[in-house]
């Protein structure tokens, strides 16, 4: 079998994954795309991702949910933490108190209760990972809190933005 011409590469011009994409993405091409963020996710890191929403922000507005899942999926990109969903939600568990996410080492039993707050939070946990829920004003945040407290990193983080009751945060 005859193999075709070689295929020329201008040397200004980059390949793969690098190359520029074009200004305007066809609907099918942007859900396509949207369905493989959400399936990078697997099952057990989504359960993970929509337990943290649950259990830390199923209070708080929609907004204020998806900006937590942002914070965990921030995490999770970063190289200071543990690079799954589940090893950012549940890193440092073994330490009373002491965690990332207080659910996750608070010694309290972690039982769903609330059935419409569970479907809720899978269903931000999911837009969020696709990028279909937009969570502007927390973007870049990897730390947040209560406003009730005062914890003694938060002077040193460049603040993004109060939601509800949490006030987000991008580290240093």
């Amino acid at each position: 079998m005859m193999a075709g011409p070689a295929l020329a590469r201008h040397p200004d011009l980059p390949l793969g994954p690098q190359a520029p994409e074009p200004a305007i993405i066809s609907a099918s091409l942007q859900e396509t795309r949207e369905r493989t963020a959400v399936a990078a996710l697997d099952a057990a890191e989504r359960k993970c991702l929509a337990t943290a929403i649950y259990f830390e922000a199923r209070g708080e507005s929609i907004g204020g949910q998806a900006a937590v899942a942002k914070v965990v999926l921030n995490r999770a990109e970063n190289p200071a933490y543990p690079g799954t969903v589940c090893g950012v939600v549940y890193q440092n568990q073994h330490r009373r108190n002491a965690c990332q996410f207080s659910f996750a080492c608070d010694g309290k039993p972690e039982r769903i209760r609330e059935k419409k707050a569970w479907v809720l939070a899978q269903q931000i946990a999911d837009e969020v990972a696709s990028g279909r829920r937009d969570v502007a004003s927390a973007a870049e945040a990897t730390h947040y809190h209560a406003t009730y407290v005062s914890p003694r990193w938060a002077p040193k983080m460049r603040r993004l933005a109060k939601i509800g009751r949490h006030v987000f945060y991008q580290g240093a």
